[in-house]
């Protein structure tokens, strides 16, 4: 779909947006005497209310099409998110390809995300059709945004394509099938992006962990016939007064090992590496925007099979930091891999924070649903961060609570901690177990499970990957190094 801005209108249909307000009160955004005229014409007609999602009328050939929109309280960037997926819909509804629409009325800092509305809005994972399949669906080729402020009409179009260039990325690789995407191929496709960025990438291989003793990776991948990798992306600005990692859990498919999900449990975990796509997606948009910053990102990869070497409920494992861990269930494996990388972050480029963010536990969609992530930490700063971001980018966050007790369900009796401490506070005690591997470093973990991938679409995020992630630690960096 093309973004692209016009002083003038050209088009044979024209978007105006209209505040749904209580009743018997409207707010038209538009100052142009013609659609004002219009739409006053409309409200006389007794079967148009603004609680309808469009309407469309006639006039002089031309067709205007009244698109309405709510106001999310306390969200303002989500109102026009928002504005912008409703006019997405209606075009999609009405079977409308290309359409101006008229900005005459809106202030340029709504721009920006009126734009990223209408792009995150015209996803689609299309590349598995056929024919067939393709030719059943309606495509929008391109949208004019019409305003007298070229400027910023053509920068908001600018930023809100590089931001949805990055999340589109990330949905494009949780999408793609795990007989597509798997370790070796993360790393191949994550490589061309940094090519043109500057990027320094590390790729860490299995003879090489064995050497480091990055025995947490290795023992989750044991059963697969993919070997596994870490991904380690570095992008350095020469003015950086702050390192930053962030690490992305990357199970490419979790079968849950010999510890075997039920068959339906199964269906969608190609989605167990969303929290590797979002650090590198993250990278990625930093760079471009060539942020005050030294940010890593690190991606431990492997799959989580039962073949024949595959680790067994009972095993232990001597971690990267040297911690033992008695593994109570192989399908706790997403907690293992991060834990090693998290120590070698930690070790290698002694950051001023470090960030996990993972598909972790199923415990936290039953606790939160699909609106909000879970987060834990052992910083003030660096939790405010988050959730500021969470609130700018409705990427929105949780808080749960890190209460000492809670160390006691991961006590082991043959080893220092065991991987799994029991069905309660499931996601409490998966960030606890973490908390093994930060040292004495500024840390937080962000669970996604619940937000990371939906069964059904829900308003502009679609079915399946949603991308999450992406936005929230790019804005999540800049409030740390403001």
């Amino acid at each position: 779909m093309k973004l692209e801005y016009a002083s003038k209108y050209n088009k044979k249909t024209i978007a105006v947006f209209v505040k749904k307000t209580e009743c018997k009160k409207h707010d038209l955004s538009s100052s142009e005497s013609e659609h004002e005229k219009i739409f006053k014409c409309l409200l006389n007609d007794k079967n148009y209310t603004t609680c309808m999602p469009y309407a469309i009328a006639e006039n002089d050939g031309k067709r205007i099409l009244f698109v309405t929109y709510s106001e999310v309280k306390s969200y303002e960037n989500e109102t026009w998110k928002m504005a912008g997926h409703n006019l997405l819909k209606a075009m999609k509804d009405n079977h409308i390809k290309n359409i101006d629409v008229d900005l005459s009325s809106l202030a340029p800092e709504t721009y920006s995300s009126l734009c990223l509305g209408m792009l995150l809005s015209s996803y689609s994972f299309t590349k598995y059709f056929g024919e067939k399949k393709l030719s059943c669906l309606h495509i929008i080729d391109s949208i004019t945004l019409v305003s007298s402020d070229k400027k910023n009409t053509e920068t908001a179009i600018k930023s809100a394509q590089n931001v949805y260039q990055h999340v589109a990325w990330a949905r494009d690789m949780i999408n793609e099938p795990s007989n597509a995407v798997y370790p070796e191929t993360f790393v191949s496709i994550a490589k061309k992006e940094c090519k043109s960025r500057n990027i320094k990438v590390t790729t860490i291989d299995m003879k090489q962990m064995k050497t480091l003793g990055l025995n947490g990776i290795l023992a989750v991948n044991a059963g697969s016939k993919n070997p596994p990798a870490m991904f380690i992306g570095e992008y350095k600005n020469p003015k950086a007064k702050k390192t930053i990692v962030l690490v992305g859990k990357g199970v490419t498919f979790d079968s849950g090992g010999m510890s075997l999900k039920p068959a339906d449990s199964m269906v969608t975990m190609k989605d167990d590496m969303g929290g590797a796509a979002a650090v590198c997606g993250a990278l990625f948009l930093l760079a471009d925007k060539q942020v005050n910053a030294n940010i890593i990102a690190i991606a431990p990869l492997t799959d989580n099979k039962t073949g024949s070497g595959a680790q067994n409920p009972g095993d232990i494992i001597k971690m990267y930091n040297g911690t033992t861990v008695e593994v109570l269930n192989t399908d706790a494996e997403g907690r293992i891999i991060l834990g090693d990388a998290l120590a070698y972050g930690v070790k290698k480029y002694k950051p001023d924070y470090i960030i996990d963010i993972a598909t972790l536990t199923g415990a936290c969609p039953v606790a939160l649903g699909k609106h909000a992530s879970g987060l834990m930490g052992n910083d003030k700063k660096l939790i405010e961060a988050i959730k500021e971001a969470g609130d700018t980018t409705y990427e929105r966050v949780w808080e749960l609570p890190m209460f000492s007790e809670y160390k006691d369900q991961l006590k082991s009796q043959v080893g220092d901690i065991v991987n799994t401490g029991g069905r309660g506070a499931g996601t409490i005690v998966a960030g606890f177990f973490l908390s093994n591997f930060i040292d004495e470093t500024k840390w937080a973990h962000i669970d996604i499970a619940g937000t990371a991938f939906l069964d059904a679409p829900h308003n502009y995020l679609p079915q399946g990957a949603t991308g999450v992630g992406v936005r929230l630690l790019t804005k999540m960096v800049k409030n740390l190094i403001k």
